[in-house]
């Protein structure tokens, strides 16, 4: 079969088994920025993919497969942070910042509260703070923050629709949930970079479209295709990493710390008399380690749902890189690209499925609190 043949054939078949929009049709400054970044690297990337086939596994002087090894993984994790350049990864950012400040807001509003316990009705003194400033300097920061959650809702909804662009349906708990999730930002640049994979094979195949289908671009755009599938492998690894080694841990010491906190507070209230005012303080504090302890349960099988999918889809992307290799090897030879179709799209058109495991218990905003809590105790360490 004449080469000409086969990457039209390539072209009709891929573009057919894409359910995305082309690139052309999506917002093509952020993608012709993204590309332009990325293609230079991607090409280092396979070069030193090459390179590696022929280097010595060790060597005291010069280079040897696991130095090269070592640049060309340093590659790969600059070319993921690329694929994240998105509106969607710019809306995070603020939703990210504004929660910030709604944080910092209602920490000074506590300060100015505990501040007006000691401060005069009236001062002569310019600077000095009265109960008057303090209050009106409290329904400010309270305008702020009513100003920042209307923000954040035009962003929480903005993102609902960027998702769903993507082909992902989600409404707007399910969103809440991946948002206060510790392992939310790593499943989102998941799904960018998926997103950013799909639209450069789509460039790829309007190139060839446009005739640049040589056999030199061929291996080229093969070999790209093999990277970009070693890219998606790499980040689910680090994303599994993650949860194994950080998340589940620091979860497991939060739970630990609740339990024991919980049967101290049992153990003072049992010997404490029916009318004694602590009482209620020992019941509440009871109580709120027991939630912490449920809470955590179902934060843990959160995790251990996502570590479940998030490995199923690895396995997937691991055959995919086997068959981008051999495919790479075979068109690097000139034998023939129609086996490239075999590794398209079509593991990241299913990858999304891992992102959003159905916990409805979490929407009740009592527990979704709790949640957000244990996240920011696992992100500190604590």
């Amino acid at each position: 079969m004449k080469m000409c043949k086969i990457l039209m054939i390539v072209v009709v078949i891929l573009g057919c088994a894409s359910v995305s929009v082309g690139a052309e049709n999506e917002d093509d400054s952020i993608f012709a920025k993204m590309w332009s970044k990325a293609m230079p690297k991607l090409e280092q990337a396979l070069e030193l993919f090459e390179r590696g086939e022929t280097l010595p596994e060790s060597k005291i002087f010069g280079a040897d497969k696991q130095s090269n090894n070592a640049k060309y993984e340093k590659l790969l994790n600059e070319v993921f942070d690329i694929l994240l350049d998105s509106e969607f990864h710019a809306s995070r950012g603020e939703y990210r910042s504004l929660e910030g400040r709604i944080d910092k807001s209602e920490q000074k509003i506590a300060e100015l509260r505990k501040e007006r316990i000691g401060a005069p009705e009236k001062s002569w003194i310019p600077f000095r703070q009265t109960r008057s400033k303090i209050d009106k300097e409290v329904d400010e920061l309270k305008e702020d923050i009513a100003r920042f959650r209307k923000e954040k809702e035009a962003i929480r909804s903005s993102m609902v629709a960027a998702l769903s662009a993507m082909g992902v349906s989600v409404d707007g708990a399910r969103l809440d949930i991946l948002l206060a999730s510790v392992s939310g930002d790593d499943v989102i640049a998941l799904l960018l970079a998926a997103d950013s994979i799909k639209k450069i094979n789509l460039q790829i195949v309007e190139l060839l479209r446009k005739g640049e289908g040589s056999i030199h671009m061929a291996r080229k755009y093969t070999g790209i295709h093999m990277v970009l599938v070693d890219i998606y492998l790499h980040a689910h690894h680090d994303v599994l990493e993650k949860i194994a080694s950080e998340y589940s841990p620091r979860l497991d010491a939060i739970t630990n710390s609740a339990q024991i906190l919980k049967k101290q507070a049992e153990q003072m209230l049992a010997g404490t008399p029916g009318g004694d005012g602590q009482r209620q303080v020992l019941e509440t504090n009871v109580k709120a380690n027991e939630r912490t302890v449920q809470t955590a349960s179902l934060y843990r099988e959160y995790l251990r749902t996502q570590q479940n999918k998030l490995r199923i889809s690895a396995e997937k992307l691991k055959n995919d890189l086997s068959v981008a290799r051999n495919t790479y090897q075979t068109v690097k030879t000139g034998g023939d690209l129609i086996s490239l179709i075999n590794i398209s799209l079509r593991t990241l058109e299913g990858v999304f499925g891992f992102a959003l495991p159905d916990l409805s218990t979490v929407y009740d905003q009592e527990v979704l609190k709790e949640f957000e809590r244990i996240t920011g105790q696992i992100r500190k360490g604590s």
